[in-house]
C-alpha cells in the first residue's frame, strides 16, 4: 500500500513546498500492519514533507512494524533500489518511483526515488534477471484527472518493454482507467483507498 505521509510530530518542522504538508503519528504505520499489509511503497510527492526528521521518524516506525518498504532511502542509492520479496516460491521485484514534487532524494540528503526512465530502464532489465516478476509502481499524474497523459502512457508502456510485467500508477485521487498492452497490465490511477 501506498504511505503518502511522513511521520512528525509538533516538534518537526515542515519543508518549503506548494501544497500541504501531511504528517501522522506512528500508530499509522501499526493500522496498516493491522489490516493486513505487509509493504508500503513510499515514493510519493509527501514522503518527504517534514525533511531528515520525518524521513527517519517514518523508516522507525515501519521497521518496528516489521513492514517492508520501496522507493525512498537516506540518500539517492537507498531509495532507488529495487526490493525482492519471494512469494509462493516466485521471487517479485518491486521498483518504486515518483515524479519530482519535493520529495526527490540525492546524494545529501533523503528522500523518494526519482521517476527516470532511464534509470527505471536498468532497474527493471537488472531485476528481469533476478525475478520471476517485475512490478513498477509510479506516482504521478495530474490530480483529479481521469484520463492518463500521452507521456505517462508512452513511459508506462516503455516500462513494459523494457520487462515489466505490471505498472502501476496512483497520485490522482481518482480512478484514471487501465490497458493491457502487450499482455500486460498498465493501471493509470488507482483512486484513493483511505484519504481522511
Amino acid at each position: 500500500v501506498n504511505f503518502e505521509s511522513a511521520v512528525a510530530d509538533k516538534t518537526d518542522k515542515p519543508i518549503l513546498k506548494c501544497g500541504p504538508n501531511l504528517h501522522c503519528d506512528a500508530k499509522a504505520l501499526e493500522a496498516i500492519k493491522w489490516a493486513g499489509f505487509d509493504m508500503v511503497t513510499l515514493a510519493n510527492n509527501h514522503f518527504y514533507d517534514y525533511g531528515e526528521a520525518g524521513l527517519e521518524k517514518s523508516f522507525e516506525a515501519i521497521r518496528c512494524n516489521w513492514l517492508d518498504s520501496v522507493g525512498a532511502g537516506r540518500n539517492l542509492e537507498e531509495a532507488s533500489k529495487v526490493f525482492y520479496k519471494k512469494i509462493k516460491g516466485k521471487v517479485f521485484a518491486f521498483i518504486n518511483c515518483c515524479e519530482h514534487e519535493f520529495s526527490i532524494a540525492t546524494e545529501e540528503h533523503g528522500g523518494c526515488n526519482p521517476l527516470d526512465s532511464i534509470q527505471q530502464y536498468y532497474q527493471i532489465t537488472d531485476a528481469r534477471s533476478k525475478a520471476d516478476y517485475v512490478i513498477v509502481i509510479v506516482h504521478g499524474g495530474h490530480e483529479y484527472f481521469q484520463l492518463p497523459s500521452l507521456r505517462m502512457q508512452d513511459t508506462y508502456r516503455f516500462f513494459v518493454d523494457a520487462g515489466a510485467d505490471a505498472v502501476v500508477n496512483h497520485h490522482q485521487h481518482c480512478y484514471s482507467g487501465y490497458e493491457f498492452y502487450k499482455g500486460k497490465p498498465i493501471v493509470y490511477g488507482l483512486g484513493n483507498l483511505c484519504f481522511d
